[in-house]
Parts: structure tokens; C-alpha cells; sequence
């Protein structure tokens, strides 16, 4: 999907066959879509700065693309919207829709991202969990009516010649058995075009619009569609895009560590990138950025931010001028952080959003 020409000259452009309306905000586009008591709104977030380790850098909070569930108030979001959006308007777009359930494995971003797109737009939709899902993210399907299928597999799919993961081979089989093709899409986060392109036309875009002089953006290496996006964008203007993956045997949900995969994700593979091309950063490394941000600053994120965040530091060392992104809160993981000592109180997300929309600039 291409931004329509001429968006940023106006204030706002209403599709009605989709409910969806495109908000210009000082040249920052914000899809903007409502329906079944849910809201949401994608693009146009906020960056700020950080300063770890004697050390500053901006960072793009990717939450702000959130959905939001009047009757309670209750908020959710992610990098993930952006690609779930694009993914999901392209289907409808092309009458994918109209009698066909989506059917998608996820760590969770994406299914709950698609979830409550499914609420407002009105279609259907099946998500494929492993069972090592937190109950937070469990809770969070529960609370959007979506009643996942749970199977025995890694927290990110593997992607291999053989699908030996359960969650694509269930996926592959609704989307391409004759018995059911004609009911079931799968969208395929790790091959469809839209991942990569929702960030190459919005993400990179903002970036170039909030931050001048970037030597660098860092990003999570997952799906690669943030990867795949931000650099087809960024490096031809002159701005480096690193991938960054976990450790082998990780606990960051949501990123995988390539060499755990008998083959890239497509995305990934068409760029011709190998493993090694991927910083790694370990478990430690990554939480001890999570609990010290907290610690500073009062805001929770999720474990992929640790990842960004502490090659942001490296990077800034060396003189950089970097941007980390912020992939999402630490909503889905409020458990595994008790367990690891990081928090112990109740903690109220609706701060985070409350809080840099009044100062992005300056926490």
C-alpha cells in the first residue's frame, strides 16, 4: 500500500469503505480507525531521548501505534500495528476478506495487533500462540474476544524447509489444503510485502522528519520486516540501519536468533543478509538496559527495547548519532519481570501514553 499523493497537504482523508481516516500532524501521517468499540492509530510516533551510561540517544516509542477499548479505557500497543495495518488494509483492498478467516502464528504483537483490527474492520480471525505465551498476552486476546490456538513451539516460530513448527505447518494447512483454502488466509508475517513496506513508507519517513543527522537507526531482528523496510528507505539517505538479534536460546519474545533457523525468513533471505551481518546482544545485557530505564525514568518497555537500547549505548560511545526503536511496553511481560526482580508494584500503561504525548522532548 502507497501513501496517497498529495497526504501531507491535507488534514485528513476518510475512507469510508474502511472506516479508516489519514491525519497529517506537522508532516507526520496518523491512520486513524474505529469500530466496535475500539479505536486505534497507527503511525505518527513520538521519539524522545535517553541517557544511559553517561551516554544519550533518541528513541522512537512504537507503542503509540495502539488500539485503545472505550468501555474500559484499556490500551495496547506496538511496532507490530504498523505491519498488521498494512497487511491487513492490502487484504481487504484486494477482497481477501469478505468470506475468508485469517490465520496467523505469533509471539503476540501481531496477533493482538490483528485481533483488534478484526474487531473494528469485522472480519475474522484465529491466532496460533505457543503455549510459553505469557498470560498477559493470553489475558489481552481474552479481553478482545479472540480465542487463540495454542501449540508446543519456540515464543518466536522458526522458520525451516521442513515446518517443523507447529504454528506454521497449522497455518500452511488452513491457507493451502484444498479442504479449506477457500475459508482460511494465512497472511504470512515472515513473507508478505506489506511487512516490509509499512516501514519504508511510514517509519522511515517520520524518522527522516523528527531526527536531522542520524548516523544511525537500530532495530530488532524478527520477522526482518522493520529491518527490510527501515533500510530500503534510510541507507540510501546516508542513514545505517542495524539489526540487531538475542542471544541463542533467548527469552526476548518477539526476536529470534537467526542461527536457530534452518532458514532465514523470507523477507530476510531476498535481501541476501547472513546471520553474522546481526549484532548479538545476551539476555543480561538486555534486561539490565530494561531495569535501569525503569529505574530512571519510569517507563516500562519491553525486553526487544533492551536489545536496542544497549547497542544504542555502544554506538553513542563511539560518537554516534543513533536512534533506537522501541518496539513495545513491558504490558505482555508484567510477570516475567516480577519473576526477574525488575518490578514489584502494579504498574498503569495508560502513564506511558499519558506522558509523552505531553513532552516527547524531554522525560
Amino acid at each position: 500500500m502507497h501513501l496517497r499523493e498529495g497526504l501531507q497537504k491535507k488534514h485528513m482523508i476518510e475512507d469510508h469503505k474502511f472506516k479508516i481516516n489519514a491525519v497529517a500532524n506537522n508532516g507526520l501521517i496518523s491512520y486513524i480507525a474505529d469500530g466496535d468499540g475500539i479505536s486505534a492509530s497507527i503511525g505518527g510516533t513520538p521519539v524522545f531521548k535517553l541517557e544511559l551510561d553517561g551516554e544519550s540517544f533518541y528513541a522512537k516509542a512504537e507503542w503509540f501505534n495502539h488500539f485503545t477499548i472505550k468501555s474500559t479505557n484499556f490500551k495496547h500497543g506496538s511496532l507490530k500495528m504498523r505491519p498488521a495495518f498494512f497487511m491487513v488494509k492490502g487484504a481487504m483492498e484486494n477482497g481477501l476478506l469478505e468470506t475468508k478467516t485469517i490465520i496467523e502464528p505469533t509471539s503476540g504483537n501481531t496477533g493482538i495487533a490483528i485481533s483488534a483490527l478484526s474487531r473494528i474492520f469485522g472480519f475474522r480471525f484465529i491466532p496460533i500462540i505457543s503455549y510459553k505465551v505469557t498470560d498477559e498476552v493470553k489475558e489481552i486476546f481474552k479481553r478482545l474476544g479472540t480465542e487463540p490456538i495454542e501449540v508446543d513451539d519456540n515464543l518466536c516460530p522458526r522458520v525451516s524447509n521442513t515446518d517443523t513448527d507447529q504454528a506454521i505447518a497449522i497455518a500452511k494447512s488452513y491457507a493451502q489444503s484444498p479442504a479449506t483454502r477457500d475459508k482460511y488466509l494465512w497472511l504470512n508475517q515472515y513473507e508478505n510485502n506489506f511487512n516490509p513496506l509499512a516501514h519504508a513508507n511510514s517509519t522511515a519517513s517520520e524518522i527522516l522528519a523528527q531526527v536531522k543527522g542520524l548516523d544511525a537507526v537500530l532495530t530488532g531482528i524478527g520477522t526482518g520486516g522493520t529491518y527490510v523496510g527501515l533500510k530500503t528507505s534510510l541507507e540510501s539517505r546516508g542513514i545505517k540501519v542495524v539489526g540487531i538479534q538475542p542471544q541463542p536460546n533467548h527469552k526476548i519474545q518477539g526476536l529470534r536468533n537467526l542461527s536457530e533457523s534452518s532458514l532465514m525468513p523470507a523477507i530476510l533471505e531476498r535481501t541476501e543478509a547472513r546471520p553474522d551481518d546481526f549484532k548479538v546482544v545476551n539476555d543480561d545485557e538486555a534486561f539490565e538496559c530494561i531495569r535501569e530505564i525503569y529505574r530512571k525514568y519510569n517507563l516500562l518497555l519491553g525486553p526487544s527495547s533492551g536489545v536496542t537500547c544497549h547497542e544504542a549505548i555502544n554506538m553513542a560511545k563511539d560518537g554516534k548519532k543513533v536512534m533506537a526503536i522501541l518496539a513495545d511496553t513491558g504490558q505482555n511481560y508484567i510477570s516475567m519481570y516480577r519473576k526477574m526482580g525488575i518490578v514489584d508494584d502494579e504498574i498503569d500503561f495508560n502513564f506511558m501514553y499519558d506522558r509523552l504525548k505531553v513532552a516527547p522532548a524531554s522525560l
